[in-house]
């Protein structure tokens, strides 16, 4: 069995003073009526913020002992709540430790660890790009003519008028069956999001889009050439997470010299993903080209 616990007390031949020897010699046990008085005592002392303890307030709610027994028990207690505090904390820390090694992250909460990692500090600025992306596609006059009804848009040779601008004025009659979607607001509701703020409620026909929207996201993977994709996103993860020499290069593989590469980062894009291999998959398994024109990053 533990031994219990014992008082230790420094050799009298260490003692220089006499109030130190009267700390270091053993005294009577406190008892619960004087804990009581001194927590009082502590708590008068602390209503008055003090800047320093005062022993001879503590003294006069404590004639039974002297100054030199009330620091020497106050100094023990400050002892013990420090080692309780480290004691509870080092607990803590290997609580945390356990449940890390227990814990086997998935591949998505590994990825999106790298790309916090990444985007430390340009948060803001992604999310600003990303809403001013969906604010310019709001008013994209294809969005505007797959609307339920289209919206038609300005013809480029009416004067006083930007080419491809929103017609106001001009309305197509709503379909059959009242069916009414408008791209727009899924657009604007979009960004909103992205800037953080608080987007107004869809109509039931906006939400279904949106919803759609996401259902779609497994299925539009699946299409997608996932061998080259996977090759890049293999080497991108294996040259983000080697050690790298001070002053090294760029951490991404195979990227030109000019633009974000030479930073080593691209807000919009973090991993660099060549936008051939966000496009469908042709028939021979080779990535086709995505909307809107050539590769690039």
């Amino acid at each position: 069995m533990k031994p219990p616990l014992r008082p230790r007390l420094a050799p009298a031949r260490f003692v220089t003073s006499p109030e130190a020897a009267a700390a270091a010699a053993p005294g009577a046990a406190w008892s619960v009526r004087e804990k009581r008085a001194l927590l009082a005592a502590l708590r008068a002392q602390a209503a008055r913020r003090l800047p320093e303890l005062q022993a001879r307030p503590l003294r006069e709610k404590l004639p039974r002992r002297s100054e030199a027994e009330i620091r020497s028990f106050l100094c023990r207690l400050r002892g013990r709540a420090a080692r309780e505090a480290v004691s509870t904390q080092y607990r803590q820390c290997l609580e945390q430790q356990r449940r890390r090694r227990a814990h086997v992250p998935a591949p998505i909460e590994v990825w999106l660890e790298l790309a916090e990692t990444l985007a430390e500090g340009l948060e803001e600025a992604t999310a600003a790009a990303f809403s001013q992306v969906l604010t310019v596609a709001a008013t994209e006059p294809l969005n505007l003519l797959h609307s339920l009804p289209p919206h038609p848009t300005t013809p480029p040779d009416q004067e006083g008028s930007a080419p491809g601008a929103p017609s106001a004025p001009e309305h197509s009659p709503a379909p059959a069956g009242g069916f009414t979607v408008d791209f727009q607001r899924v657009y604007e509701y979009l960004a909103r999001l992205c800037r953080g703020g608080k987007a107004p409620p869809l109509p039931p026909a906006e939400s279904a889009v949106v919803l759609a929207l996401l259902g779609s996201l497994p299925r539009e993977l699946g299409t997608l050439d996932l061998p080259a994709l996977r090759d890049h996103l293999r080497g991108s993860y294996s040259a983000l997470t080697a050690p790298r020499p001070p002053g090294g290069g760029s951490p991404h593989p195979d990227t030109p010299p000019a633009g974000w590469s030479g930073v080593g980062l691209c807000p919009l894009n973090l991993f660099l993903v060549p936008l051939r291999l966000l496009a469908r998959a042709g028939p021979s398994g080779q990535g086709g080209t995505p909307r809107g024109g050539a590769d690039g990053q």
